[in-house]
């Protein structure tokens, strides 16, 4: 669950604390896939971009124009000195862009952030108006399998220069709920140190159900995909990738 305060205190810690992810993977498994299915962008927007890591690598065609966009400000802050006009504070689920955009991307499970089935609805509705006709919307999300092989009963905990932090992660199979609690020990300019505490939650959703949200959208499904391969992808996937197109 996001609003506009969320990722408030972990924005300028959260490169490090995902620093055991390979955005150079991610971005070449996302090209690969936009171009098996057709696609040469030009017009890019990402939704849930964060600190905009893609933004530091070269995952984007060259002549491409890309626009990042996340619903926290204060994740935006931290991302690469970028033009005034690619970088955007937006809800996904009332852009404020006309487009049109070839491709739209949602990645490392930002959907599942969407806490109610209305609000995939209206990110599907919102993503479809603002792509070309042809164009695709690519977005993951994490699964159940991943839930509970990785984040029921975890925690973990890190050392930065001014700030310590624990995270305990918990899965609720009834209600579908991924939850990561946060606890910030921040020194602060005098040498004292604050305690912050900061809670993120994501929805577990079935695969075949946003599978129909996105028909009902409007989208044709034309790919759903295991975890950084061309398997398909299934309930026991513990990340799903969905390649959507805009009908021409």
């Amino acid at each position: 669950m996001r609003d506009e305060t969320s990722y408030r205190t972990i924005a300028p810690y959260y490169d490090y604390i995902m620093a055991h992810v390979d955005y150079d993977a991610w971005g070449r498994y996302l090209a690969r896939l936009w171009k098996k299915h057709g696609m040469d962008p030009v017009g890019i927007l990402e939704l849930g971009a964060g600190t905009c890591p893609f933004a530091r690598r070269d995952v984007f065609p060259p002549k491409a124009r890309v626009v990042y966009s996340d619903l926290s400000p204060f994740m935006l802050t931290q991302a690469p000195v970028l033009t005034p006009d690619c970088r955007v504070a937006a809800n996904a689920l009332s852009l404020p862009f006309k487009g049109p955009f070839d491709l739209c991307l949602m990645v490392y499970d930002a959907i599942n952030y969407l806490m109610q089935e209305e609000d995939v609805s209206l990110c599907f509705k919102e993503s479809l108006r603002v792509l070309a006709p042809g164009g695709l919307f690519i977005f993951d999300v994490t699964t159940e399998a991943n839930s509970k092989k990785h984040f029921h009963h975890a925690v973990d905990y890190g050392e930065m220069e001014g700030c310590t932090y624990f995270r305990e992660s918990h899965f609720d199979r009834e209600a579908r709920l991924q939850g990561n609690d946060f606890v910030f020990f921040v020194e602060g300019r005098e040498g004292n140190w604050r305690k912050v505490k900061e809670s993120h939650q994501q929805r577990i959703y079935k695969i075949d159900r946003l599978k129909a949200l996105a028909k009902k959208a409007g989208y044709k499904v034309e790919g759903l995909f295991e975890g950084f391969t061309f398997r398909p992808g299934k309930e026991g996937s513990e990340r799903v990738h969905f390649v959507l197109r805009k009908p021409a």
